[in-house]
């Protein structure tokens, strides 16, 4: 059900579309045009708010291998 609610607006804008350019065709091409710049901001606007992670080093927790240090028994 979670595809539904897409898949109705996308058979909905071609029923629009297909009828509308029955009627006049210039439309359509409007509406192509308007359709592509619609994915082209969509993209714009998730490439900018993308995230990202800054180069470090990770701290794994590992246990180290040898004898016990020294350190603080002073």
């Amino acid at each position: 059900m979670c595809c539904a609610g897409p898949l109705l607006a996308l058979l909905g804008g071609i029923g629009i579309t297909s009828a509308i350019s029955a009627l006049w065709m210039p439309v359509l091409a409007v509406l192509a045009v308007a359709a592509g710049l619609g994915v082209l901001a969509v993209r714009r606007r998730r490439r900018t708010a993308a995230c990202g992670t800054a180069p470090a080093p990770a701290d794994l927790g590992m246990p180290t291998v040898g004898p016990p240090s020294r350190q603080g028994r002073e």
